[in-house]
């Protein structure tokens, strides 16, 4: 059997690389990813990007639409929180775009990214920053 026959199937270790292009066009983690390998159905990555890599063959290239709800879930407010300054240490410089860790009242922690830096207080976002975006995932398989 030649490589040309061989397709992605599920079971199948691949490595792939991608590119995420937004809804506007703009495309991110371009040619910054390393290759990228998982089993097909193991449940490592996105379902939707998983299924998606069924079919291909080496060298091919591939635009994969991924829907919020596949992929990074909806953009819950309810994940904006308005903290106090002081429960940062001094030392640490909080700017918009850093990332932070916070911990509930019940020891659960979670990486809030910084919004906002008002006077004495500081406004964190628990949503994952692709949330409540279409995307496509540009996947070019580079093996089987």
């Amino acid at each position: 059997m030649t490589t040309e026959n061989v397709i992605a199937e599920r079971g199948k270790s691949v490595t792939i690389r991608y590119t995420i292009i937004l809804e506007d066009g703009t495309r991110i983690r371009e040619g910054a990813t390393k290759p990228l390998t998982f089993k097909i159905g193991g449940r490592k990555i996105l379902p939707a990007l998983e299924e998606g890599v069924v079919g291909m063959r080496v060298n091919e290239v591939k635009q994969i639409p991924v829907s919020s709800e596949q992929g990074y879930g909806r953009y819950k407010e309810e994940l904006v929180i308005k903290v106090d300054r002081k429960m940062f240490p001094d030392d640490i410089k909080i700017v918009p775009g850093r990332t932070v860790q916070y911990q509930n009242r019940d020891g659960e922690r979670a990486n809030f990214v910084v919004q906002v830096v008002e006077n004495d207080k500081v406004v964190l976002d628990g949503n994952h920053p692709l949330a409540g975006q279409n995307l496509v995932y540009e996947v070019e398989l580079v093996s089987l």
